[in-house]
């Protein structure tokens, strides 16, 4: 038995199913990357963000796009395999800064060496540049933000 087509792109779809099911195959990309780091792809996520600078949960939740409750599961995992650490906000005394500890730097190396050669076969695949393909996602993310706000 034939399996039926993806629906990405079908003529009986519409750009936010096609984005739903671009998402699962996105994943799907990400935990082959991550496979036997033990890392899940949204934990790679604040992973990367957290290697880039020590940030607060409202600052990492607002970069990723992700609720802070969500969040909160994520650097609870992180924070369970002694990957993060948190200090007092230096600037808010409401609030702390999570940062990547040894043993979590350690971790992202280990998951950047898969994440960035299945980037590196993805982007060579595209029929575009990256460059080109990631204006055109800053574009459907400022579009997905305004139809938000004008529903709620």
């Amino acid at each position: 038995m034939d399996l039926p087509p993806r629906q990405v792109g079908a003529a009986d779809g519409n750009v936010v199913l096609d984005l739903f099911v671009l998402q699962q195959r996105i994943g799907e990309l990400m935990e082959l990357a991550l496979t036997g780091t033990a890392v899940r792809p949204a934990e790679y996520a604040v992973y990367s963000q957290l290697g880039i600078a020590a940030m607060t949960p409202r600052d990492l939740a607002a970069r990723l796009g992700v609720t802070p409750s969500t969040l909160t599961g994520h650097l609870a995992a992180l924070e369970r395999r002694g990957h993060t650490r948190r200090t007092a906000n230096p600037t808010d005394a409401r609030s702390a800064v999570v940062e990547l500890t040894r043993d979590g730097r350690a971790a992202l190396a280990t998951c950047r060496r898969g994440f960035r050669r299945m980037l590196t076969m993805l982007e060579s695949a595209l029929p575009v540049p990256p460059e080109q393909m990631r204006a055109l996602l800053l574009e459907i993310d400022g579009a997905a933000a305004a139809v938000v706000t004008a529903l709620r």
